[in-house]
């Protein structure tokens, strides 16, 4: 590289909890020579004292402790005194930065000396690409397009575009853009002396979109780096403090408007942008009360306590189907058991089970230190498990079961980005699970369920019984021939119960359909059947249902539906089972087949054999 002097990276801390220290050695991880400044703005939590114990002598790290919640900008200016070096990088503490990103971005620098600032592909905490990590200045008509929602009514017309540039359309080398993210910004220091600090007249947000703009009127290029990956766990700063954070928005928001567009626009214009933004405000902080109100808070850290039972399991995604038949599972079988879930804890759970509120995405987890065995049922979002595994490993994990889906195979191929994105999630979230576990000396198993039905509303099989039952017919797209193995949720909260003892599904993963293979008609006159309604099913060709398709989307209910779901009728989406039911006797239901006729040794009336395909119906 020949580089003489580290990268400095400015860290702004407030209450982010483990996620400072796993921020800091994520950086210190880099393939580049950094020098870290934190610059704590009065935490009263214990994420400082937990880094300064983490710290190993001699590293490259700063603590500034400013006493006090100076804000964003005032946090990020007090650490520029204490940095050296060619580049810059100013990262939230919530943000866990690829190996090479600061590598690649200072590639990137030198070979675009007209760019005064660069950011990287930002990811969501379940893999998912930050709709903010690529985006336009809020002038006032794209404020309004955003606002009225019309970028997603014509999602391909530029001039109805929003804010945020559309992350199907993301490039493969840098380019140049109007905005980046503002949790991981790269900056030149030439560029940063030109054009100035941040503006500490903003005390939390927009004061980067002042930024961006001042950067562009000086003459310096903006580039999005696209090889640059970090994971933004967001909200760790300001978990609980809801209104406040709207009000400092919003109040930024104004701030923007006023010191860059006020003359710009007539001032008639200008006012009635202000009135939008503080009307949105209201909207929003009532809509915000009335949601806690109805649900209550989540906790901001999840604290499970020491237990007397010899083993311990923690069941994250507890709202889920699956998990809702596993919790009593796991009570019965003499666990410990907490459930972590968003969600208010239903009726009638088993008292037995320790229900918390905690929210996975603030990547916030924190477990009691126990010398109990602690097994952990994931059937959360698959892309959050590879960042709670390490601090659970302090607490005794041993075993990890967790869920993945065959979408990663089916969608891969989509026509439809966003599901081919979620596809390549998926995957990489498997690799950094074994990976991850690998390190660690921690035995997992992945489970890749295809349809689930029995979730008691949510799932695709009762989405298309309330069609059934609303309309009385169903609209098929073409034949509907593709295979499906629809899996009730009692057999995959079985699959988990029987998978924890046996050593052979120690470290490995498996595909885990129903015990019927049925065509996708097929499927669809049997829940007919089972409404006790005649099956009246529309043949409808594909183009006729892509022209209807774009009205059905503007129902809510339908909002979900793509075109690549629609093809997917006609195309196989079964997997063979054999490997679970060898390694741990896996024997699900037919389709709608009641529990207590699964377990009856006879076939269940109305199955499909088709050549290549397990068939177990037991």
């Amino acid at each position: 590289m020949g580089q003489a002097e580290p990268v400095s990276v400015i860290i702004v801390n407030y209450n982010a909890g483990s996620l400072l220290a796993r921020c800091v050695r994520a950086v210190l991880a880099s393939s580049v020579p950094t020098k870290i400044i934190v610059s704590d703005n009065g935490s009263s939590d214990e994420s400082l004292p937990y880094l300064k114990t983490l710290l190993e002598p001699g590293a490259p790290v700063t603590i500034l402790e400013n006493g006090a919640n100076l804000g964003f900008a005032a946090g990020h200016n007090r650490a520029l005194p204490h940095t050296t070096g060619e580049f810059l990088a100013f990262l939230n503490p919530d943000c866990l930065v690829a190996p090479d990103a600061l590598e690649r971005l200072v590639e990137a620098m030198r070979a675009h000396p007209e760019a005064g600032m660069a950011g990287g592909l930002v990811r969501n905490a379940d893999g998912s690409v930050e709709a903010a990590g690529r985006r336009a200045t809020p002038t006032p008509w794209r404020s309004a397009m955003r606002v009225l929602r019309l970028e997603r009514l014509f999602p391909r017309f530029r001039r109805f575009r929003g804010i945020d540039l559309p992350p199907e359309e993301l490039p493969d080398d840098p380019e140049e853009v109007e905005g980046i993210s503002g949790a991981f910004m790269f900056v030149r220091r030439r560029a940063l002396e030109d054009v100035g600090p941040l503006d500490e007249g903003y005390f939390l947000h927009c004061e980067d979109l002042d930024w961006f703009y001042r950067f562009r009127q000086q003459g310096w290029k903006i580039l999005f780096v696209p090889g640059a990956e970090a994971r933004h766990h967001q909200g760790a700063s300001s978990a609980g403090h809801p209104y406040r954070i709207l009000w400092h928005k919003h109040r930024g928001m104004a701030r923007f408007y006023g010191k860059f567009f006020r003359r710009r626009y007539p001032l008639f214009l200008f006012w009635l942008v202000l009135a939008a933004i503080w009307s949105r405000f209201l909207l929003l902080a009532a809509g915000s009360a009335a949601f806690r109100r109805g649900k209550g808070p989540a906790e901001a850290l999840l604290a499970i306590p020491p237990t007397d039972f010899p083993r311990r399991a923690l069941v994250t995604g507890a709202g889920s189907a699956v998990a809702r038949e596993l919790l009593p599972r796991l009570a019965e079988a003499g666990l410990a058991v907490v459930a972590v879930s968003r969600t208010p804890r239903p009726a009638g759970l088993d008292e037995r089970v320790c229900w918390k509120r905690a929210d996975l995405f603030s990547g916030r987890l924190e477990i009691g230190m126990d010398a109990k065995p602690l097994l952990l049922f994931h059937l959360a979002p698959l892309p959050l498990l590879p960042a709670i595994i390490e601090p659970l490993a302090t607490c005794g994990l041993e075993r990890v079961i967790a869920f993945g889906t065959t979408s990663r195979f089916t969608k891969a191929d989509s026509a439809n980005p966003a599901e081919r994105e979620l596809a390549a999630a998926m995957e990489r979230a498997e690799e950094a699970l074994a990976r991850t576990c690998e390190r660690l000396g921690i035995g997992w198993t992945l489970f890749r369920p295809t349809l689930i039905y029995g979730g008691g509303g949510e799932d695709a099989v009762a989405f298309l019984a309330r069609h059934i039952r609303r309309f009385g017919f169903f609209p098929l797209v073409g034949r509907g021939a593709g295979l499906r193995q629809p899996v009730h949720a009692q057999d995959l909260a079985a699959a988990c119960v029987a998978a924890l003892n046996r050593p052979d599904t120690v470290n490995r993963a498996f595909n885990l359909g129903g015990g019927e293979t049925l065509r996708y008609r097929e499927m669809v006159e049997r829940i007919f059947r089972s409404l006790g309604r005649r099956p009246r099913i529309l043949s409808i060709p594909l183009p006729l249902f892509r022209v209807a398709l774009a009205g059905l989307k503007l129902v809510p209910r339908y909002r979900h539906l793509t075109g690549a779901m629609l093809e997917r009728m006609n195309r196989d989406l079964s997997f063979d089972t054999s490997e679970a039911a060898e390694a741990f006797g896996y024997a699900p239901r037919g389709f709608l087949v009641p529990a207590a006729a699964a377990s009856a040794d006879r076939p269940v009336p109305g199955s499909v054999s088709e050549p290549g395909h397990t068939l177990s119906s037991r």
